[in-house]
């Protein structure tokens, strides 16, 4: 057995119990879902963001055009957080729609499909993980978001899953029974989501989607490509583990200070609903210049292991 084989055994064998033990939280403890989005954002979900700091060293060597730009997207991340403070539905409008966008960022895995295919392909792999508990667990969301944001947030929400449900059936239609191998990514990360929230709550299957694979996914993304970068070795290290270690740190900051604001309506911030308020304003806010930065260095990280499909 090769030692990549031995790797995928060991991560198969910890992804079984890991989910095994939050099936087991999301039964017993309803809050379970909420604290485990809330911790997996603040961990792993803000590792991922801060890597952000290492793209922009690598597409910006000279050091002042660096800080610029480091300059730019943190206050971007402040501005839209106190704007967006006052407007949580908005907030969830804006996080939804970038979702959609960013979730189904193409990194190349269905370069064979013409191009309006590989267009509706990202808007429904990219809707899925937002999408599908609108159908899948509609009063659980609306109980789980009712002291959270308005009913007219909700309603909205429906309406576009009703419009993502309406291209999910083109697309398999048109696309995705007809190149079924051109679209097998696709296909993976829609059964993966419709099988996750099949089988937990809302937030409990999207805090598995986000934490534990689309986070962790990303992070190995750049890490890949730094190494296969022609340029790769342009800045040692160390630098780059201080650049996104600082911007971690100021992520956390500015996020403590966001999450104390946010629950001043609320007798405790360590309610769920003052903390799921929070994340909604923090992952709306800290996504924009993310989805950006992402889709402009997009070539970077379209990078896939030996082992997996070319």
């Amino acid at each position: 057995m090769g030692r990549q084989q031995s790797k995928l055994i060991s991560l198969g064998g910890v992804s079984v119990v890991l989910l095994a033990v939050l099936s087991f939280l999301d039964r017993e403890w309803p809050q379970a879902g909420a604290w485990a989005l809330v911790g997996l954002s603040l961990t792993v979900g803000f590792v991922h963001g801060a890597l952000d700091a290492a793209i922009l060293q690598r597409r910006f060597t000279d050091r002042m055009r660096l800080m610029q730009w480091l300059g730019a997207y943190l206050a971007a991340v402040v501005v839209l957080g106190w704007w967006l403070s006052g407007m949580v539905n908005v907030a969830l409008w804006l996080l939804i729609l970038m979702s959609v966008w960013h979730f189904g960022e193409p990194y190349g895995r269905w370069n064979g499909l013409q191009p309006w295919s590989a267009n509706l392909t990202r808007a429904v792999v990219g809707g899925a993980p937002i999408m599908v508990p609108v159908w899948l667990a509609p009063s659980k969301l609306a109980q789980t978001l009712a002291p959270v944001v308005d009913a007219i947030a909700v309603q909205v929400w429906q309406a576009m899953a009703a419009v993502w449900l309406a291209l999910l059936v083109v697309w398999i239609g048109a696309c995705g029974l007809k190149r079924a191998y051109a679209a097998r990514h696709a296909w993976a990360e829609l059964s993966g989501c419709i099988v996750a929230y099949a089988l937990f709550s809302p937030l409990m299957a999207f805090a598995i989607y986000f934490g534990l694979y689309h986070a962790p996914v990303h992070i190995w993304r750049v890490r890949r490509g730094w190494m296969a970068g022609a340029n790769a070795s342009v800045l040692k290290p160390g630098v780059v583990a201080v650049g996104v270690f600082a911007t971690l740190c100021a992520t956390w900051l500015l996020s403590a200070g966001l999450w104390w604001l946010l629950s001043l309506d609320f007798s405790t911030i360590a309610e769920p609903a003052a903390a799921l308020r929070w994340l909604i304003v923090a992952l709306a806010a800290v996504t924009a210049p993310h989805l950006v930065l992402i889709s402009a260095s997009s070539a970077f990280l379209a990078v896939y292991p030996r082992f997996g499909p070319r």
